[in-house]
């Protein structure tokens, strides 16, 4: 009985220690896994925590660059920058140079400004002052301001800045695809020319403004700028304009354009617009999610006066650079449609034969002496006179219907005028008469006919005429 208790106790004595030994293993597992969890959080937070102090820096250099480039880089968006612009020009103009020299250490002295070319020395001198404005600006903020938690409300107004500036330029951009204003229809002084003597520039210039219905194509894609205007709008704007703007940029790039900073801060704009729907949108085209846009809340004005005037802004600016711009230009576009507006002698025409009243040779010191080849009377006004293979020679033309007659001016001594007869004696030649350079004589006109200018577009084409 004692031997059988003795084993009994020493049974429990096992069981306590085995039970004891698995509970002190369960605690140091159940230590070192918590232990593991808080370390994880602590790299998670300290990651989390740095993400979202490099997000608050990029906010601000990108509010404080989109704002800048906008005020120096203005290219009409905002009209209403012009008062502004009147002051600032003059001082960057004075400023730039110096830098140049000072800091740059330029070869050049920067004597040319902003013009036709957006990508001038200026230019690009003025584009590296905004970005070390922006950057040692972000610095400074970033140090008086550590204690801030987040920027939402500085993003949505730098969306709000990127989203009306590509919208208004898009726009602007669109109504000069109008009326022969940013790709003029081609004129006969071009099509008497060859590709080799074309610039990258002129040969995209002629192919875009040669066909009507492609520039009323670009039109439509670029005032889909319009949907920038609107939040609800703005991301599918974003997405389309990325597209035209993309397009523009390539244009300006591999032909040579100069407008290379501006079409590729309208690209950067659009991606930074698209930029709070970027992984929700790969999600919906890419892996076929259901997904919702990420709207950025618009801040909430507490006084009546001032939402009231938000809106009032926002309208009256689409209003008054959108919307009265462009129902003008289409006004003048469909209206100009109907009226032929080209002169009675509009055309080109090669020079048949040349002889004076008197059936005399020419004198050798008359221009009528040299090879004159073509002439072409252009439209507004203008007329080109090709001789001697190269050369060419500009006139100013004015028709005077009543009496048949034609007054040209050479651009190179405008005070004489030259008055000329007219005459069709059927629909392929002119006749002029009159007094050329103190001669007498009579020109023998043919009209010149180009493929480019009188071929039809075709539905149907039995083989492709690629000439």
């Amino acid at each position: 009985m004692k031997l059988e208790l003795l084993l009994e106790v020493v049974s429990l004595r096992d069981a306590l220690n085995c039970y004891l030994l698995k509970n002190s293993i369960l605690v140091e597992q159940d230590r070192n896994y918590f232990l593991t969890l808080t370390i994880a959080y602590s790299n998670q937070n300290r990651t989390y925590n740095m993400a979202k102090y490099v997000s608050l820096i990029l906010t601000r250099f990108l509010f404080l660059f989109c704002i800048l480039f906008v005020l120096c880089f203005n290219n009409g968006a905002f009209p209403f920058l012009y008062y502004i612009q009147k002051f600032s020009i003059p001082a960057l103009q004075s400023f730039i140079p110096w830098f140049a020299q000072k800091y740059l250490s330029l070869s050049y002295q920067i004597t040319t400004f902003t013009n036709g070319s957006g990508d001038t020395t200026y230019d690009y001198v003025l584009l590296l002052c905004v970005f070390l404005v922006s950057f040692f600006g972000t610095i400074i903020w970033s140090a008086l301001d550590r204690d801030r938690k987040s920027h939402d409300q500085l993003f949505y107004w730098t969306i709000v800045v990127c989203r009306f500036y590509v919208g208004f330029m898009l726009v602007h951009y669109g109504i000069a695809k109008l009326n022969d204003g940013q790709f003029p229809s081609l004129y006969l002084s071009q099509l008497t020319t060859t590709y080799g003597d074309s610039s990258p520039m002129g040969l995209a210039w002629r192919f875009l403004g040669f066909s009507d219905g492609y520039k009323w194509f670009m039109f439509t894609a670029e005032m889909m700028g319009v949907l920038l205007f609107f939040r609800k709008t703005a991301t599918i704007g974003a997405f389309l304009c990325l597209m035209t703007s993309a397009n523009i940029m390539a244009i300006n790039y591999f032909y040579d354009v100069p407008v290379k900073l501006l079409s590729t801060a309208l690209v950067l704009m659009c991606l930074i617009i698209l930029s709070p729907n970027i992984r929700i949108l790969f999600k919906f085209f890419f892996k076929g999610e259901l997904v919702r846009l990420n709207l950025l809340k618009a801040p909430v004005f507490k006084a009546k006066w001032a939402r009231i005037s938000k809106i009032v802004l926002k309208y009256a600016a689409v209003l008054l650079y959108a919307a009265i711009p462009l129902f003008t230009a289409l006004n003048i576009a469909l209206i100009s449609k109907k009226t032929n507006n080209k002169p009675v002698v509009y055309g080109a025409y090669d020079i048949e034969e040349i002889k004076s009243e008197k059936n005399e040779p020419l004198p050798d010191t008359s221009f009528l002496s040299r090879k004159l080849e073509l002439v072409a009377f252009d439209r507004n006004d203008y007329a080109v006179i090709k001789y001697n293979g190269t050369e060419t020679a500009w006139c100013t033309y004015k028709v005077l219907q009543t009496s048949k007659t034609l007054d040209i001016s050479f651009t190179d001594n405008p005070k004489v005028t030259y008055k000329l007869n007219y005459q069709f004696p059927d629909s392929n030649k002119l006749i002029l008469k009159g007094n050329l350079f103190g001669t007498p004589a009579t020109i023998t006109l043919k009209r010149k006919k180009y493929q480019l200018a009188e071929r039809p577009f075709r539905w149907i084409s039995e083989h492709p005429y690629n000439r």
